[in-house]
């Protein structure tokens, strides 16, 4: 297979490893206890419902705003309104001024994540084959539908963060895969050549579908161990959207091992 200048990798399911499970009830009681302290009282079904109702009308407002199908909001917003929308508030020693709700949005934030999420571990080969590309003098950048506030903790938490040469997450840029706009920033960003790159991911829409859209290569990690006839289904419906009847990803692999 072409050695390629630049390798622009997805993070999860591609890199790491991760579950999270953000419809747990457990999630949810614990999440009301913490704004409870702050004096925002909420019941975890309360809270859960209100969350999920100010995702939908953020990322509405900010598809009209920029325009995007595929917008992509900052969830720190979400957890201040929940707080400063809060049908009930008791008085607390805790209650929140203006100037700590910063503060208060990234403590929040990493809270929700850190219990809602059951695993992660970068996969067994990953550092391997970044360590590979590196020495082999390849650039190496990172293209993640992702929360920043998340994303960030958890690259350097595997051990993963030094790899990169550039790090384009979506929730900074308001935009996130397949749009294309969300591939020709990072491409603007650090000065690459799309003939010169290829996108590595384990999605046939987002991740080989925004290289389609850009006319980029793509290779394809199966990950998910989809059989051949749901990757061919997942990969015609891809063409179909994106209007590139021929596209093909150069490679598909069953693990990251498999790109080098």
């Amino acid at each position: 297979m072409r050695r390629y200048a630049n390798y622009i990798f997805d993070l999860y399911g591609t890199l790491i490893d991760i579950e999270t499970n953000e419809e747990s009830p457990a999630l949810w009681k614990r999440m009301a206890q913490l704004y409870s302290v702050y004096g925002a009282d909420y019941k975890p079904q309360e809270l859960h419902k209100a969350y999920l109702a100010l995702v939908h009308e953020e990322e509405e407002n900010l598809g009209r705003e920029n325009g995007s199908d595929y917008p992509e909001i900052s969830l720190e917003d979400v957890f201040v309104r929940l707080y400063k929308e809060a049908r009930h508030h008791h008085e607390s020693v805790l209650e929140l001024s203006d100037d700590q709700m910063e503060a208060f949005s990234t403590f929040i934030a990493n809270a929700f994540r850190v219990l809602s999420r059951k695993r992660i571990k970068a996969y067994d080969n990953t550092e391997k084959v970044l360590r590979t590309l590196k020495e082999r003098g390849c650039g190496v950048y990172l293209l993640s539908n992702a929360q920043y506030i998340f994303t960030m903790p958890e690259i350097e938490q595997t051990g993963l963060v030094s790899y990169f040469d550039g790090i384009y997450i979506s929730s900074k840029k308001e935009v996130r895969k397949p749009d294309p706009a969300f591939m020709l920033g990072l491409l603007d960003e650090y000065g690459l050549d799309k003939d010169e790159c290829v996108m590595v991911g384990n999605d046939y829409d987002s991740d080989i579908g925004i290289a389609a859209s850009v006319g980029m290569d793509s290779i394809f990690i199966n990950s998910f161990e989809l059989s051949e006839a749901e990757k061919e289904k997942r990969l015609n419906a891809m063409r179909k959207r994106v209007g590139c009847k021929d596209y093909e990803p150069v490679l598909s692999v069953e693990e990251i091992g498999g790109v080098i």
